[in-house]
C-alpha cells in the first residue's frame, strides 16, 4: 500500500523541478533597440510604441548617432532591433554587397524621413554680363564641386543623391549634428545634409542658416519620393524636399522566444495605430504611418 502522505512527499520535488523549467521556457528574453539621438524622431517613436504596447517593457533603447551606427550594431548582434532608413538598407546590400543584409527584416514600416539641406545665406548677384553669381549655397546645383557635411545614415543618403542626381559634390564625415554645425559655421562645409523626420526638434532650434529646396534629379525618383519641409522659424514658405521610408528593422530570428516577443510587438503597433495618431503628446510623424507599404521584407 502507498501512503498518500508519502507519494505527496515524494513527488513535489520533481514537480517542482518541472513547474519551474516550464516557467523558465516561457520567460520572455530581453531586447535591445537602436534608435538615434534622445531629440531625434527615432527615439520619440519608440517610447509612443512603449505607451501603448506591453511588449515594450522587454525591449531596451540604446541612443546612437543614426542609421549607419544602427544597422552596423544590428548586423554585427549587438542589438536586436534598429531603426533605419530604408536607403541604407538598400545602399548595404546593392552597394556594399554585404550578404547579411539577407537576414534583415522589417518588423513595421514607418515613415518618410525628409532631407533637409542647410547652408549659410548666400548672396546672388549677377556680372556685368548679367550672369547670375553666386557666394556661398543658393540652390542645389550650386552644391557642384562644393563640400557637404553629413553623420550617421545621411552620410549614405548625401553620397546616393550625388550620385543620382548629377550634382558632384564632396561628402564629409563628422561626429554628429553639433559638429556639423560647426564646421558650417567655420566655413570648413558649404552645407549640411541631414535626413530627419520633421518636425526635428534641434532643426526648430536652428538660426543663421538656411534651409534649401532638394529637387527631384535624375534617378532620384527610384528610391526617393517629393516632400515639403514646414519650420516657419527658417523659411515662410513650405520648402520642397525629397524624403525615404524608415523601418524598425530586426534580424530573421527563429528562436520560440524572441519570436513571441517580437511578432505580439508588432501586432501591438498595428492594432493601436489610431492611438498612436490620436493620442496628446504622440509624434507628429504617426499621422503618415499607415503600416502597408514595406519598402523592404517583412518580418512574419
Amino acid at each position: 500500500m502507498v501512503w498518500p502522505g508519502r507519494w505527496r512527499v515524494g513527488r513535489l520535488p520533481v514537480l517542482a523541478l518541472a513547474l519551474t523549467g516550464a516557467a523558465q521556457a516561457a520567460t520572455p528574453v530581453f531586447m535591445n533597440v537602436a534608435t538615434g539621438s534622445k531629440t531625434g524622431t527615432y527615439s520619440a517613436m519608440f517610447r509612443n510604441i512603449g505607451q501603448v504596447c506591453t511588449q515594450s517593457a522587454y525591449l531596451r533603447e540604446r541612443g546612437t548617432t543614426g542609421s549607419l551606427e544602427n544597422i552596423d550594431l544590428l548586423l554585427n548582434n549587438e542589438v536586436s532591433l534598429a531603426f533605419v532608413q530604408s536607403d541604407v538598407l538598400k545602399a548595404r546590400d546593392q552597394i556594399d554587397k554585404d550578404p547579411r543584409v539577407k537576414n534583415i527584416k522589417a518588423l513595421l514600416p514607418l515613415y518618410d524621413e525628409e532631407i533637409h539641406l542647410f547652408a549659410l545665406p548666400a548672396t546672388v548677384s549677377k556680372d556685368f554680363l548679367g550672369r547670375r553669381k553666386v557666394t556661398g549655397v543658393a540652390q542645389f546645383a550650386d552644391l557642384k564641386g562644393k563640400k557637404v557635411a553629413a553623420w550617421g545614415g545621411s552620410l549614405v543618403t548625401a553620397r546616393v543623391i550625388s550620385a543620382m542626381s548629377g550634382v558632384p559634390y564632396t561628402v564629409v564625415p563628422v561626429k554628429d549634428q553639433p559638429a556639423a554645425f560647426a564646421a558650417l559655421q567655420g566655413k570648413g562645409v558649404d552645407a549640411v545634409l541631414a535626413v530627419v523626420g520633421q518636425p526635428a526638434t534641434w532643426v526648430k532650434e536652428l538660426s543663421g542658416v538656411s534651409l534649401l529646396p532638394v529637387p527631384v534629379l535624375g534617378k532620384m525618383s527610384n528610391i526617393y519620393t517629393p516632400a515639403k519641409l514646414l519650420y516657419p522659424t527658417l523659411s515662410a514658405d513650405a520648402v520642397p524636399t525629397v524624403a525615404v521610408m524608415s523601418v524598425l528593422a530586426t534580424r530573421d530570428f527563429k528562436t520560440p522566444e524572441r519570436r513571441d516577443v517580437l511578432l505580439k510587438y508588432q501586432q501591438c503597433a498595428v492594432s493601436k495605430l489610431i492611438n498612436l495618431q490620436e493620442g496628446e503628446g504622440m509624434h507628429p510623424k504617426w499621422q503618415q504611418v499607415t503600416f502597408k507599404t514595406w519598402p523592404w521584407p517583412q518580418y512574419k
